[in-house]
């Protein structure tokens, strides 16, 4: 059995998730189940689900905590699948996508494949914005089988006795970060993890997201989790060199996106946001207050 597991606060987007879910081809000998965990205070997922279209399998746990990664460990403690994966509530998944990660995950062994996330934005959004497709996360996807030392959920397929008793931290449940953490433990214990292109899926961009300023406060926040991740357990020289690295990158990164301004939006952008990512590492050594979570 195959377990996709959605943590949602009910956005209207999942209706349409769970349709692609629903449209997807079931490799042969298998079977699906849906679990949805309702973090929503009010049981908005359970409302949304009963008042449209969705596959019969689909299964809703009320959860209400708020926290992101109580709401994924209880779609773990609910899932019967040999095969877990994770999707998000504003992704659709392509026809073969079942297929696609399991093949994966037979072809090269793997315990957890990571698929690509297509951004979708919406109409209007600007030439040099879409062409730098600052929200698409390139893992090099191509490279069909690559290890990864690292991970997150969102299209994500793990083999469920790798998992164990591994559950996601609840500490980082409001501050983002949990699925980050949670596979650098599972790597730890000895998950081997690779990406595929064969598995995709495709995410709608909100209008509120597809902005420069939206890209680098997350691009920001994500170089201090990133920073808080690594830093955890180490000595003052690691601190220092971290720091220094950050450090030389931010400026660079922030000196050349200024020299291609008048060439090329979309690559000097490109640039800001990594120079934004290093710049939350320094906040991170700093001991900076977390910045607000994005919607």
């Amino acid at each position: 059995m195959i377990s996709v597991l959605i943590a949602s606060l009910g956005r209207p987007s999942l209706a349409e998730t769970l349709a692609s879910v629903g449209r997807a081809r079931i490799p042969a000998g298998e079977s699906v189940e849906v679990i949805v965990a309702d973090d929503s205070p009010d049981g908005r997922v359970a409302r949304l689900v009963a008042g449209c279209s969705v596959p019969e399998v689909v299964r809703v746990l009320p959860v209400g905590a708020g926290n992101v990664a109580t709401a994924r460990n209880a779609c773990l403690d609910a899932a019967r699948g040999d095969w877990l994966i994770f999707v998000d509530d504003d992704e659709t998944v392509e026809v073969d996508w079942l297929e696609g990660h399991l093949s994966a995950a037979r072809d090269f062994d793997a315990d957890a494949v990571f698929g690509p996330v297509h951004p979708r934005y919406p109409e209007g959004t600007p030439a040099w914005f879409v062409a730098a497709d600052p929200l698409f996360q390139d893992w090099r996807w191509q490279e069909d089988g690559r290890r990864v030392p690292h991970g997150r959920t969102g299209n994500t397929l793990v083999r469920r006795a790798a998992v164990g008793d591994l559950r996601f931290d609840r500490s980082f449940g409001r501050s983002g970060g949990e699925d980050h953490d949670f596979f650098l433990r599972f790597a730890a214990a000895g998950g081997r993890m690779v990406v595929t292109d064969r598995a995709r899926v495709h995410e709608t961009v909100p209008a509120q997201r597809a902005t420069p300023a939206y890209v680098l406060d997350r691009a920001t926040r994500t170089g201090q989790l990133y920073a808080r991740l690594k830093l955890a357990g180490r000595g003052p020289l690691f601190h220092l060199g971290f720091g220094l690295g950050a450090l030389v990158k931010y400026l660079g990164g922030l000196a050349v996106a200024t020299l291609l301004r008048r060439f090329d939006l979309g690559r000097a952008f490109r640039l800001r946001k990594r120079a934004a990512t290093n710049l939350g590492k320094l906040r991170g050594i700093a001991g900076a207050p977390l910045m607000s979570a994005w919607d």
